[in-house]
């Protein structure tokens, strides 16, 4: 997707600078002439809005704006659906991604714990109103300058009830490996325990300074989450809580009936640490295996592999052809 050219006019909103590219489109911030403010523009790519998916994606997302109303996410200020330049106009959170902080090291426990309760209390929320965030991560968590957290980018986010949007392929919309709960690596639609698997890998993250989860290609970080186990928060950052570690440590279950079911019941234990099953530190958590996978449009792994044998396929057919022509 080519950038647009700061100055550039879209309605009221006059474009200041590219923020950053994602898998379907393109954010600015820019200037509100009506508010004397920043708005963050973002502007699906004009390449990829014929294809219907793509379209009803950023339909979901309007939709998903006008619905939530909550501190911690970014307001709709304004939307257009149709002209050249389709865009949601959200507000502009000063601050950093949880990501570049954590880029320094593991913040003080007390914040790390403090930052947790932000973000059960905001999945709280949108679990309560049917939304599901499905790419919780922490670049996609703005630290405001008064330390409060911003939850950003609901581009693949799901509404319970809702239909399916068809998948496109293997590509960024899918998700990010280092996050992505198993279920959604067997082809699994997924309810609001994907988030709380997310949220439990970036409490590990933000814990220990690392992902349990990370290879060389993203189908072999998948991988890991269905067959590895990753070192434990306590081996690796001692001076931990035990009952923080214990709820990384459930919400990082492989199978979804183990973990919290919402984030009403993640919100509870961080409120009341007394409460939580430190059990769960010492019960073993079994490999899934990644054979029981569900269909080749719904699962990446499966996809490669048959797209690979499809190429092969395509190209000795296309080396007959040419043999016979000769």
């Amino acid at each position: 997707m080519a950038g647009l050219e700061p100055g550039v006019h879209i309605d009221r909103f006059v474009l200041r600078a590219p923020l950053g590219q994602g898998g379907m489109a393109m954010t600015y911030l820019a200037d509100d002439p009506e508010s004397h403010g920043a708005v963050v523009l973002k502007i699906p790519d004009p390449n990829q809005l014929g294809d219907a998916a793509t379209f009803e994606r950023f339909r979901r997302e309007l939709a998903i704006g006008r619905k939530l109303r909550h501190p911690a996410i970014s307001r709709l200020i304004a939307a257009r659906e149709d002209g050249q330049y389709p865009y949601l106009a959200l507000e502009y959170i000063e601050g950093d991604q949880l990501a570049r902080v954590l880029d320094s090291g593991p913040p003080a426990v007390d914040v790390v714990a403090d930052y947790a309760r932000q973000l059960a209390d905001l999945l709280a929320y949108c679990h309560s109103q049917g939304v599901i965030h499905r790419d919780l991560k922490p670049s996609n968590i703005i630290v405001g300058q008064d330390g409060r957290l911003h939850v950003i980018d609901f581009g693949i986010a799901s509404v319970q009830g809702m239909p399916r949007v068809t998948w496109r392929g293997f590509s960024s919309l899918a998700g990010t490996a280092e996050y992505m709960a198993p279920e959604k690596i067997r082809g699994e639609r997924g309810t609001p325990r994907v988030d709380i698997y997310a949220f439990g890998i970036t409490l590990y993250e933000m814990l220990t300074g690392q992902v349990p989860y990370r290879a060389e290609h993203p189908l072999s970080t998948m991988y890991l989450h269905l067959e590895s186990t990753p070192e434990p928060v306590l081996t690796l950052r001692p001076e931990t809580p035990p009952y923080l570690a214990a709820i990384a440590a459930r919400c990082m279950r492989r199978r979804p009936a183990e973990r919290y079911a919402d984030g009403h019941e993640l919100l509870a234990d961080l409120l009341e640490p007394e409460q939580v099953d430190l059990s769960v530190l010492d019960r073993p958590d079994p490999p899934m295996g990644s054979s029981s996978v569900r269909n080749v449009e719904d699962n990446p792994i499966k996809f490669v592999i048959w797209a690979a044998v499809g190429g092969l396929l395509l190209g000795f057919g296309l080396l007959a052809l040419l043999y016979r022509h000769r």
